[in-house]
């Protein structure tokens, strides 16, 4: 199951129309699914929630300068610029993003692995080939939401969910490489706390 859809959009959209018809074909699998066979989830409840740091790659007081002085820069943006040039006047340049993951096992019947941030699907099918055999859901937005979290492959391609995103919840740029492993760092550390 796939509920890491930080990078997923519909396609086509873009007019009331097509959302009306993407909710009624969300809705007919809903209740395909229901209509179906149906497993109990049960067993012995077992949690494991880690955190760890996201880094950012480094930016200078000159590029959020130069934010501000874009004659085209967004109301967020300029938000964004004065946010990051007052943490590094302070002494406090915001370098990192605390991460939480999250490991709830329910007996050999089902794991929930919540990951914080608007996680991209690679995290997901990821997990899924790391663990197989296990009945495991992964869902972002868990816990916290400080913006998209890229995977590797999203961040060598750039664009908004790796880096225009970022803007609108107010962080510093764009995540350092090494974004990937040190999430699944955490979900390894989960993942072995709640056993198997």
């Amino acid at each position: 199951m796939e509920l890491c859809g930080g990078d997923q959009n519909p396609n086509p959209r873009n007019t009331l129309t097509l959302a009306e018809q993407h909710g009624e074909a969300l809705a007919g699998e809903v209740r395909r699914v229901l209509a179906g066979s149906l497993s109990p989830v049960g067993g012995r409840l077992r949690v494991a929630y880690v955190t760890t740091t996201l880094p950012f790659a480094p930016r200078q007081r000159a590029e959020y300068e130069a934010d501000l002085k874009d004659p085209k820069a967004s109301g967020s943006l300029e938000r964004r610029a004065r946010k990051m040039i007052e943490a590094i006047d302070s002494g406090h340049p915001v370098r990192e993003v605390s991460y939480p993951v999250q490991a709830i096992r329910f007996g050999k019947d089902l794991t929930l692995l919540a990951l914080g941030g608007e996680a991209v699907v690679d995290y997901d099918l990821r997990a899924q080939r790391e663990y197989p055999g296990e009945h495991l859901i992964v869902a972002g937005y868990s816990n916290a939401v400080m913006g998209y979290i890229p995977s590797e492959r999203i961040l060598r391609e750039g664009g908004y969910e790796a880096v225009d995103n970022l803007i609108y919840y107010g962080q510093p740029g764009p995540f350092a490489p090494g974004v990937e492993t040190r999430v699944f760092d955490a979900i390894h550390q989960a993942m072995k706390k709640v056993g198997r």
